[in-house]
């Protein structure tokens, strides 16, 4: 079998490895987020992991400190101003994680997954992660399911499929996403970036959205990230989705499919990694209704993304 997948019990969660034997490529996805930790490249008698990862020896630690690295963001991405929301006439409050006065990336991005299967054949392995969501936090009292399925392709490329099923007889506000962070080098400094966009939103001092589309066009045939430092969200051209991070060595494309039409890009201050991304809606989405899904009665909502990564 071209595939193994090893699944380990650590601390109150799993490590899950999907192995490419015939490239010895290999990826961890934790069950704790259902977030992919590594994608480990053998580089002669060294790894090179392309994911900027959480340092997971000691359990989970403190997440949110270390920047959501990999986060699943749902229900609810980026910053929810002052935590408050409006839904069928009734108002709401999130009790989860705030940064200063506003609620940010979501309600499970620490809970725990159940495996529920896994899967291999000669071209790819996958495994299948569930978690149902019952009215935990009192800002966001519906009941919904989430179920993510990680596939390894043999032509090294990562396909992440999330299921977002509504339980209620209602219908709930709802916005998905991923927080990876990806690294080439030792600095993104001498990396390119490059993607197609119809705007970039203009944000307030608080990284609240104004609701102003900017023009930009600095992305479109290619930028060199050294001196630029971003915490912004873009408009993709649905026409031409993929988002392309590349060096001398190395080559990674991120294509989102039509149900994540929008991209955070975020460095951080350290420049070891770059995060991208893909989004359902805008920051503060449950207010100002941009890319807001309100899922119908037991209505089933999948969103795709994926990525491959290429060597020079």
């Amino acid at each position: 079998m071209s595939f193994t997948i090893d699944i380990q019990p650590h601390f109150d969660f799993k490590v899950i490895r999907i192995t490419n034997n015939d490239s010895n490529v290999y990826l961890d996805i934790v069950s704790k987020g259902g977030l992919l930790n590594s994608w480990v490249q053998p580089m002669g008698s060294e790894q090179f992991d392309v994911i900027d990862g959480n340092d997971l020896s000691m359990g989970w630690m403190d997440f949110e400190s270390t920047g959501f690295k990999s986060a699943k963001m749902n229900p609810f991405c980026c910053r929810l101003n002052e935590g408050k929301y409006d839904h069928n006439a009734s108002g709401y409050k999130i009790e989860k994680f705030y940064l200063q006065k506003h609620a940010i990336h979501g309600l499970l991005y620490d809970e725990v997954f159940e495996v529920e299967k896994t899967e291999m054949d000669d071209q790819s392995a996958s495994v299948w992660l569930l978690y149902h969501y019952q009215k935990k936090d009192a800002g966001f009292p519906f009941d919904y399911q989430i179920k993510l399925k990680w596939t390894f392709w043999k032509d090294n490329k990562i396909v992440v499929a999330t299921e977002i099923t509504n339980n209620e007889n209602f219908d709930i506000p709802m916005v998905d996403g991923w927080h990876p962070y990806f690294k080439i080098a030792e600095s993104i400094d001498d990396c390119t970036l490059q993607f197609m966009n119809k705007g970039l939103l203009a944000y307030d001092a608080e990284l609240i959205p104004t609701n102003e589309i900017l023009p930009n066009h600095d992305y479109e045939n290619g930028k060199i990230l050294k001196e630029t430092n971003l915490d912004n969200f873009f408009l993709i051209d649905a026409n031409n989705p993929t988002c392309v991070l590349e060096n001398t060595k190395y080559k990674v494309v991120i294509t989102p499919d039509y149900n994540y039409p929008y991209l955070q890009i975020y460095t951080p201050p350290h420049r070891k990694s770059i995060a991208i991304e893909n989004l359902s809606g805008a920051p503060d989405c449950f207010n100002n209704k941009m890319g807001l899904h309100i899922m119908q009665p037991h209505e089933i909502w999948i969103l795709n993304t994926q990525y491959q990564l290429f060597y020079k």
